[in-house]
């Protein structure tokens, strides 16, 4: 895959026309419109996913320009090798924002997501990039997590793992070889998932808002709050009926809280006095 233009960021005075065209950021995959400071919103899909995964997010979200975030190994990047270096994709993802010269955007990830989203933000301000907010759904703290990987387990094992998160698309259980062309691109993703540490003590400028759902194992026992320990200004928490993808169970009451939390951010944050 390719580096980044820098091994730390984007090259200084280096800016790509918006419209040019770019793996990690495909412009034919962003929609609606976005106006201001905060209104673009950089979508991190869950494991195994693609930008695909925010088709339908635009008719949500009005006044907001959705720029998904495409991976190697999925949809039109589908020939390239997946990565697990999580701290890697973000480097090329960082690069890739930065050379659009957006004010303020919003970075969000789900599950995931959220990580890859974390640590694209914490690039992004070592580079003096300003980031409105990070918002993080579905996904526990990252000091909050240490585990040996899933993604070593055998296939029916795994496969049954994501099953139950509510991670795999009914194609996987009707047709056997589409299982065989994600498991790698979804083993990818849990391995750089799992894996991923950086210091407990480095934090964003920039606020950070957690979603998560009443039922999600996943960040339960107040690993959704800890995302308040990796900021250096504030933190919002909302709950939502449903489990890991409380997103489909309830969009509507997730979508009111995304568009709430853009909409605070785009007008506040920063670091505490």
């Amino acid at each position: 895959m390719a580096s980044g233009l820098m091994a730390t960021g984007a090259m200084p005075g280096v800016l790509r026309s918006v419209a040019a065209p770019t793996p990690w950021l495909p412009v034919q995959r962003r929609a609606g419109v976005g106006t201001g400071p905060g209104s673009v919103l950089i979508c991190f899909p869950p494991a195994g996913a693609g930008a695909g995964f925010f088709r339908e997010w635009a008719g949500s979200l009005p006044g907001i320009r959705i720029v998904p975030v495409q991976l190697p190994g999925r949809e039109e990047r589908f020939g390239e090798a997946p990565e697990e270096d999580a701290v890697a994709l973000a480097r090329n993802i960082a690069d890739a924002i930065a050379a659009e010269g957006w004010d303020r955007p919003v970075l969000l990830g789900y599950s995931y997501g959220a990580l890859l989203a974390f640590e694209t933000a914490m690039q992004l301000e070592a580079e003096d990039i300003d980031i409105a907010c990070l918002i993080a759904m579905a996904r526990a703290a990252p000091q909050t997590t240490p585990q040996p990987t899933v993604a070593d387990m055998g296939d029916d094992a795994f496969l049954d793992y994501v099953r139950r998160l509510g991670g795999l698309p009914p194609e996987v259980d009707e047709v056997p070889e589409f299982a065989e062309l994600m498991l790698p691109v979804m083993r990818a993703d849990f391995r750089a998932n799992d894996l991923y540490a950086r210091a407990e003590s480095e934090r964003l400028r920039c606020p950070i808002h957690t979603i998560a759902g009443t039922a999600d194992a996943a960040t339960a026992d107040g690993r959704d709050g800890a995302w308040a320990e990796r900021t250096k200004s504030d933190h919002g928490l909302a709950r939502i009926d449903g489990g890991h993808f409380f997103i489909n169970e309830k969009p509507s009451a997730a979508f009111h809280q995304i568009r709430d939390m853009i909409s605070s951010a785009s007008h506040a944050g920063g670091v505490k006095a």
